[in-house]
């Protein structure tokens, strides 16, 4: 039971952003409802509620949109390059760190250093 809820987890998050990577191409509706799931964090019944629709309905057009968004993402790619990007800032940032610590670097190094984690979101 509990690796199921890990599972559903990851896939929440994951459509959460391929939501953001790709919601703009979605019809207002189908942003409506994506919004009112993840912002609002309301559930099915609630959104049938504020949509004037069935519970089924929402189930129906939150699965459909899952899979639209997972077609945009085996065409683009956004998100498997930023995580292949993410990967990339962080070995960079973990070799300088290590050739700071062995040789103190030179003030460019440090500089470096500072752009590498403000980029890979270390700084914020």
């Amino acid at each position: 039971m509990i690796e199921m809820q890990e599972n559903s987890l990851e896939q929440r998050v994951r459509l959460g952003r391929l939501f953001d990577a790709y919601g703009c191409l979605l019809t207002e509706k189908q942003q409506k409802c994506l919004e009112l799931y993840f912002c609002d964090d309301l559930s099915l019944a609630e959104i049938a509620d504020e949509l004037e629709v069935s519970r089924q309905a929402i189930h129906d057009l939150i699965k459909r949109v899952e899979h639209t968004l997972e077609r945009y993402e085996s065409k683009l790619a956004l998100l498997a390059r930023d995580d292949h990007d993410k990967k990339l800032l962080e070995e960079m940032s973990r070799l300088l760190a290590d050739h700071l610590a062995q040789s103190g670097g030179s003030a460019e190094l440090q500089q470096v250093r500072r752009i590498l984690d403000e980029l890979s979101g270390e700084s914020r």
